[in-house]
């Protein structure tokens, strides 16, 4: 009897304290669930799984050779993915290999970092005189910087790239030094320039101007960033002001892959005798941005094959994988002041992702650590991340399934009541539901993978 008098004392006490602390849990509650609403939210960790995306892609480097991948020729070759920089496919792509009119990426990504697009640029001789493909600019033309990298980038201009350098850095020595400035700030460790252009003939015959396939991808990527080098290089034909003319300058894209397949958005062809033909394509398709590099090739027609075929290889990789239906029940958490009844969190909206074969791809799912009542159908209550070989791509709001209303004070009373039969072992519901413990995670049960 006193064993039972005593238990009885410690019910009614622990019920007590339960209903005192019912405000700070409530409290708690609100605050977690405000707090899922900004994007630093964090909540427990409810659960993680892994798995990888059925395809090939994964196998395409072998280990201690050569990579399998499409046919492709050149000297130097490298496929990757814009958004995320993952390198699909490469051959020679550190071999330092003579440029050419790519040259002019680099030429183009400073003037835009350090030009107005209606700054007037009066055109020196000696950028009148560099020769080879050009705008035909006479000295003392003035023209604005926008028209001169339609020059640069649309027709290949050699004239509108010295014209542009100057502008930039007074004159194209000093132009240059910026470039492999640059190179250095890019990381670009097989890089360096010796003019604007890319020319290797005459007085700009030298050895010492070089890239690789990687760099120059990389530097492509880089230039991709900014909208209007991507408006330029994918301009397939401009019409541009020829002062003292009756009529003016019609630029045709020298890119022939531009209007020919939809999915191309750039950006820059190259030759000369000693670089051979070359090529930086980038194409875009079903969300996937791709660059390309074809260094070395021997005729345009192998570089613009190669091109497209490294693209549509590189676009054969991924998969589209429906990652959450919308309404799908992804875990389900412990209801505050109930005897193991569960409230099933729900996928706010489905989730769609293109995701690389052979990627490992983790779901993490967090839920708040106490949900404050009353609940409402909707309430946002958790949060699943899905990584791609660690890197965060998509994430999803958790929302409650149902609503649950505030607990009656016999309610809570006869939760702690439970709690405490469970404690002395003498029955009741399940023990495991921990409310205001932060040192673990909230117990999740239903886990569903998707």
């Amino acid at each position: 009897m006193r064993r039972i008098g005593t238990i009885a004392v410690l019910g009614v006490v622990i019920a007590l304290i339960g209903v005192g602390l019912i405000g700070i849990a409530s409290q708690t509650g609100s605050q977690s669930v405000a707090a899922a609403g900004a994007n630093s939210w964090e909540g427990s960790v409810a659960g993680v799984s892994s798995w990888t995306v059925p395809g090939d892609a994964g196998q395409d480097h072998t280990s201690g050779g050569e990579p399998s991948g499409p046919a492709v020729g050149g000297r130097g070759v490298i496929l990757l993915n814009s958004r995320d920089g993952r390198i699909l496919f490469e051959r020679g792509a550190d071999k330092p290999l003579p440029m050419a009119s790519t040259t002019k990426i680099m030429t183009a990504v400073l003037v835009l970092e350090n030009l107005p697009m209606d700054r007037k640029v009066s055109v020196s001789e000696h950028a009148a005189s560099v020769g080879e493909s050009e705008l035909w600019l006479e000295p003392g033309e003035v023209m604005s910087v926008q028209d001169l990298l339609y020059g640069l980038l649309v027709k290949s201009a050699n004239d509108a790239a010295a014209a542009l350098a100057e502008e930039v850095a007074g004159d194209v020595d000093s132009f240059v030094q910026m470039m492999n400035e640059k190179a250095e700030e890019l990381g670009l460790a097989n890089t360096h320039f010796m003019n604007p252009h890319g020319l290797d003939s005459g007085r700009y015959e030298t050895d010492e101007h070089y890239t690789s396939a990687r760099d120059l991808a990389q530097l492509a990527r880089y230039a991709m960033e900014d909208a209007e080098f991507r408006r330029l290089v994918s301009t397939l034909e401009i019409v541009i002001p020829w002062p003292g003319r009756e009529y003016s300058r019609l630029l045709a894209n020298r890119n022939d892959l531009l209007g020919k397949l939809p999915y191309i958005t750039g950006v820059k062809t190259g030759y000369t005798t000693k670089a051979g033909y070359c090529l930086v394509g980038a194409g875009s398709r079903e969300g996937i941005s791709l660059v390309s590099v074809v260094l070395g090739a021997e005729s345009k027609d192998e570089v613009d094959a190669d091109t497209i075929e490294l693209l549509d290889w590189g676009f054969s990789r991924y998969s589209e994988m429906e990652l959450l239906r919308e309404g799908e029940v992804v875990v389900q958490i412990p209801v505050p002041y109930s005897s193991g009844e569960r409230m099933p969190l729900v996928a706010k909206r489905q989730l769609v992702r293109t995701l690389l074969q052979g990627q490992e791809i983790t779901k993490e799912v967090l839920v708040v650590d106490q949900p404050g009542l009353p609940l409402e159908v909707g309430d946002m209550l958790g949060k699943v991340r899905f990584k791609a070989d660690g890197e965060l791509v998509a994430e999803v709001n958790l929302i409650s399934e149902r609503a649950v209303e505030v607990p009656t004070l016999l309610d809570k009373l006869r939760f702690w009541w439970d709690r405490l039969l469970h404690w002395v072992g003498s029955g009741g519901s399940d023990g495991d539901i921990q409310l205001g413990r932060t040192s673990r995670p909230v117990v999740a049960v239903g886990m569903v993978d998707a």
